[in-house]
């Protein structure tokens, strides 16, 4: 009767592999960069299918995880400056 309820989720003190994101938005922009090429190469057969606006998909997603990668940089600055304040 006196013990403190045990909670049947419990979070683990496991540190982060990937604190600031740029490993993941790393290979993230590699995966649609290549993802774009094949896009392009096989446009003809996309376009005949259907499917042309993979294309424009997959460099929306390489445009993106550029700009996620800039973030993630200005990130990983701001914490080795020490000025992190857990955004």
């Amino acid at each position: 009767m006196g013990e403190a309820p045990h909670h049947f989720l419990v979070q683990a003190p496991v540190p982060a592999m990937d604190v600031d994101g740029f490993n993941v938005t790393t290979l993230g922009i590699v995966v649609f960069a290549v993802a774009s090429v094949l896009a392009a190469v096989f446009y003809p057969e996309l376009q005949a299918a259907g499917n042309g606006w993979w294309l424009g998909v997959c460099i929306s997603g390489f445009g993106l995880g550029l700009i996620g990668m800039v973030y993630c940089l200005y990130r990983r600055a701001r914490r080795r400056a020490g000025r992190w304040d857990r955004d």
